[in-house]
Parts: C-alpha cells; sequence; structure tokens
C-alpha cells in the first residue's frame, strides 16, 4: 500500500515474518496399498480442470479483468477517508464483548496472531477494534472469512450506503471488471482477436473425465520470454569479463571479473593485483531475479465471474531456498607491500505480494559474505551495509522469539537478518564462509488460495565484491556463487456442488550458479517435496516446469 492505515505508532516494530492460511494439513499413510492410491487418484482427478499455461497477453487480459487497479483500503489511505475506516471496524466491533472476535476468527485460523506480536505491539488481542482493523489490512482473506461467518457488512458494501460518493469514485475508476459485473471476453474492446481465440479455449475446457458444471475452476500461470513458468532477470546464463592494465614503467595493475547469472541465482569471480600502485575495484550486482504468479480461474463457459459463495478455495504450499558462498583470499607479503584486502558478500529476499491491500510478506531477507583485510582502513562492513541497503533487510533478529512462526525451534536458515561478515587478518589470508535462507509454508501454514485473485512471489539478490591493495605487491581473490530453488503447490481445494475443481498443481525452478548446492541436490529438493505435497511420484528433470 502507498499509505499505511494503522497509525505509525503502533505499527512501529512491524515486521512480515508469517503468513495468511490454517494450519498444516495432513497427508495419506504411506502404508495405503498401490490399488489403493491408484484408486484415490483417480477418483481425485475425475472431473477436475487441468492447469492452464497461456499467454503473456491472455495472461494480463485475465489479471486485469479480475484484480483491482487500486483496493479500496489504498483508495481510503490515498484519500485521508481513514475515518470512514474507523466508523466500519466501530460498527463491526460494536455488539461484540472483549477477546469475542478474537476467539471466532481463532475457530478460522489458530495462526491469526502470527503478525500481531509485532505490528500490534502496544495493544491487546482482547481490544476488539485494533484487532478487526489490524485483520483488515493485514489478514485480508480471514477478514473475508470472518465476515462471511457472521454475516456482516462488507467494506464496499458499507460505503455503499455510508458514503456513496467515495464508492462510487472508487468502483468508476479503480474496481475490476470482475467485480462490475463484466465478462472477461467483453470487458475489453480492444482484446486482439488471438487474445479472444484463447480465452474463449480457456473458458470451454473440459475437465479431465466427467463433464463440466456451470462453474469451472483452474490454474493459469503465464508463459515468460526467460522459461514457461518463471520470469528471471536476466533470462539466460551470461559472461563478461573486465580487464585492464597500466604497464608504464614499475606501475603496473590488472582486474579480471568474471560473473554468471540465471534468474535470482548468480556468481561472481574476480582477482586484482597491483604493483608498486593503489588499485581497487568496487562493483555491486544488482537486480538479478526470478518470479512467478499463482491463479486460479473460476468463472462460466460465458466468462462471467462465478458466485463466490458457491466457488472454490484451496491451501497453497509455497517453498523458497537460496545459498551461497563465499571465497576470499589475499597477500601482501613481499618486501614493500603494505596492504591488501578482498571482501565478498551476497544476500537474497524472498517475498510474496498477496491479494488486496495487504502490504508485501517478506518470507526470508538474508545476506552474509566473506573479507580479508592487512594494514586496511577501509570498513569491511561496507559491503554487508550496502546489500542490506538494497535488500532491505530488517535490523531485527527474530530468532529469540520466534513466537508463532514454528511450532518448534527456529530454524537457524530461515532467520530474517544479515548472516555477518566471516573476516580474517593478516598479510596473507584465506576465507571461506556460507550463508543459507529458507521459507516453507509447511513450517508455518499454507495460504489461502482464493477464486480470480492474483498471487505474486518474487526472490531477488543482490551481491558485492570489494578489493583493494597498495605497496611492492598484493593480490586479491574473491568469489560467490549461489544455488536454490522456488516452487509451490496448490491442492486441498474446496468447492461448491456446482463447480468443476481443479486439479492439483505445482510449479518449480531451481538453479545452480556455482553455489553450495549442485543440480542434482537441488532436484532431489524440489521431486522430494512436490511429491510430498501432491501426493504423487514428481520428475523434475528440466530447471523449471508445472507438474499435475
Amino acid at each position: 500500500m502507498k499509505h499505511t492505515i494503522l497509525n505509525a505508532k503502533v505499527l512501529a516494530n512491524f515486521a512480515c515474518t508469517a503468513l495468511l492460511g490454517s494450519a498444516t494439513f495432513a497427508y495419506a499413510s504411506s502404508t495405503v496399498t498401490a490399488d489403493t492410491t491408484q484408486t484415490k487418484q483417480v477418483t481425485q482427478e475425475f472431473g477436475q480442470m487441468t492447469p492452464t499455461t497461456v499467454s503473456e497477453t491472455t495472461w494480463r487480459a485475465i489479471s486485469n479483468w479480475s484484480t483491482d487497479s487500486l483496493s479500496l483500503l489504498e483508495f481510503i489511505a490515498d484519500n485521508d477517508e481513514e475515518y470512514q475506516l474507523n466508523r466500519y471496524i466501530d460498527l463491526l466491533v460494536r455488539d461484540h464483548r472483549d477477546a469475542e472476535v478474537l476467539a471466532q476468527v481463532q475457530a478460522l485460523d489458530k495462526n491469526v496472531l502470527d503478525l500481531w506480536s509485532q505490528a500490534m505491539a502496544e495493544a491487546s488481542p482482547e481490544d476488539n477494534y485494533l484487532f478487526t482493523r489490524y485483520l483488515a489490512q493485514y489478514k485480508p482473506a480471514l477478514f473475508d472469512q470472518w465476515l462471511a461467518s457472521n454475516r456482516a457488512l462488507t467494506l464496499p458494501e458499507f460505503l455503499n450506503q455510508q458514503s456513496p460518493q467515495l464508492y462510487d469514485t472508487w468502483y468508476s475508476e479503480h474496481a475490476a471488471p470482475k467485480r462490475k459485473g463484466l465478462s472477461v471476453l467483453e470487458y475489453d474492446k480492444t482484446l486482439s482477436g488471438e487474445v479472444y481465440a484463447e480465452l474463449k479455449d480457456l473458458l470451454n475446457k473440459l475437465p479431465v473425465g466427467g463433464s463440466r458444471s456451470q462453474c469451472a475452476c483452474q490454474m493459469i500461470t503465464p508463459q515468460t520470454g526467460s522459461g514457461h513458468v518463471v520470469t528471471n532477470y536476466p533470462a539466460t546464463p551470461s559472461n563478461w569479463s573486465d580487464y585492464s592494465s597500466d604497464n608504464s614503467g614499475l606501475s603496473k595493475h590488472k582486474l579480471d571479473f568474471k560473473t554468471t547469472a540465471y534468474g535470482a541465482f548468480h556468481s561472481g569471480d574476480g582477482e586484482r593485483w597491483s604493483k608498486h600502485k593503489v588499485y581497487g575495484y568496487d562493483s555491486s550486482i544488482n537486480h538479478n531475479s526470478s518470479e512467478f504468479y499463482v491463479k486460479m480461474l473460476c468463472a462460466d463457459t460465458n466468462g462471467y465471474d462465478c458466485n463466490q459463495s458457491n466457488s472454490c478455495s484451496g491451501n497453497l504450499e509455497v517453498r523458497g531456498t537460496y545459498a551461497a558462498r563465499f571465497n576470499v583470499t589475499g597477500q601482501a607479503k613481499k618486501i614493500w607491500s603494505k596492504a591488501t584486502n578482498s571482501h565478498s558478500g551476497d544476500g537474497a529476499k524472498f517475498a510474496v505480494d498477496l491479494p488486496g491491500g495487504a502490504p508485501e510478506v517478506v518470507l526470508f531477507n538474508k545476506a552474509g559474505g566473506a573479507a580479508m583485510s592487512y594494514n586496511t582502513g577501509w570498513d569491511i562492513n561496507s559491503v554487508l551495509g550496502a546489500l542490506k541497503a538494497a535488500l532491505g533487510i530488517t535490523a531485527a533478529i527474530v530468532s529469540d522469539n520466534p513466537g508463532s512462526l514454528l511450532d518448534g525451534q527456529l530454524a537457524s536458515d530461515l532467520i530474517t537478518n544479515i548472516a555477518g561478515m566471516i573476516t580474517r587478518s593478516g598479510n596473507e589470508a584465506t576465507v571461506n564462509s556460507t550463508m543459507r535462507a529458507r521459507f516453507d509454508s509447511s513450517d508455518v501454514s499454507p495460504f489461502l488460495l482464493q477464486p480470480n485473485e492474483v498471487y505474486h512471489f518474487t526472490l531477488d539478490s543482490n551481491a558485492r565484491v570489494k578489493a583493494r591493495g597498495y605497496g611492492g605487491y598484493s593480490d586479491s581473490h574473491f568469489e560467490y556463487g549461489s544455488s536454490g530453488a522456488i516452487m509451490y503447490a496448490a491442492n486441498q481445494f474446496t468447492c461448491g456442488s456446482n463447480v468443476t475443481p481443479p486439479m492439483p498443481t505445482g510449479l518449480w525452478f531451481y538453479a545452480d550458479q556455482s553455489g553450495p548446492d549442485s543440480v542434482a541436490s537441488l532436484r532431489s529438493d524440489v521431486e522430494t517435496w512436490l511429491s510430498m505435497q501432491l501426493n504423487k511420484p514428481v520428475s523434475a528433470a528440466q530447471p523449471q516446469g508445472i507438474v499435475h
């Protein structure tokens, strides 16, 4: 959101480290016989919609149809109409005793307080007013569930009654065509014939076995220019070198630096030396990124939004891993050698942009590095400082108080913080270190997957290298490399009696760019996790793909 609905004082300690959703679910026992498993699988797939990969233009058409250009909460904040939200919350909670709203919401999701201790540090959960405001902003899907269970007015309904001019302005200028009852086929008269035909085929697709209900739901994935399911920046691996030298008399220096990248995963390998000359190198490697979208399209054959009370919801399980290794060496031990240093750092942020006005939720955010120094005044922590600024890493370390994030002890690779710089001093030194970050919704709870909403996940990384030396002879070597994977599984769908459900499906992307984890181990991680989530064998021989 552009503005914060809840006041700054209340939100002073806010840091997103948790998810929307309900408790994790149990899977069928591995002792089930092969025949029973096969029968169950056939039963599950009968009458279900397979996932569909659509062109980027068709994806944009579907997203523009179903997504508000500006959420109602954002519109209220942007137009300084917060008092309207206050009136609405007052109306919702006036008939509830203290802690009653909390108890009702916990019956829907026991992890509802995941963000409360940080977002609302100055209020107790028994404060119905503040707790309900917290729900509206930070747990919108759960807030909608609570409203439905209490047959309460939604915010759009309230504003339509109490402030029709404000509501009409938002509705006419910012509400999604889906919300206005328009068909995905007809809302945009400028749709090309190719997009219209692809949408028509999509809406008339038949399920696997059985007959199609009036409403049908299917998982949609955009096809990208850099791969079938995941957008990567840069799109393909790349190499480059930077070389310079000065052979004038006794002054000599040289730099050779090579990088590769595939999406968010990247590597760098550099060598700097100088003779009788001060010579340094400082470079940040920016915007290496991978992203994927999740959407469950629910519509009839004419392209109209299904009745929400008679549609589908599901679980969205997500896993992201990032591992980086660092190696630096330096030498300044020959006669007249004065100084040398070598720094290498890397960090990554995995985050999700949820539907509606909820702010971005950071799932992990971590950086680390290695450094050696000898007789130099350079600030070793400047490398990590640059990464902290680039990635927006919070200074808070949550390992001391994990709260409801995990049932057991907080895993070290889930910590949201700077992992630290491993340093060593001396005129000849070598330093090696490794940093790992991981998020797995199985450790917390799944996202609640709602129909016709877009969930956007992004893994961003940023690296920095720095080296300098002078005197008779100085040498610096600096390198980093990373590897990891991102994946999701959509399953456990609950649909109305007249709705054809989607087929459980998964998506993955993995890569190794001289990181700690090999392609073989990454593939094994993807296959193991998706097989567990989808309760069937999964082969992930390619770096990215879809399975159902």
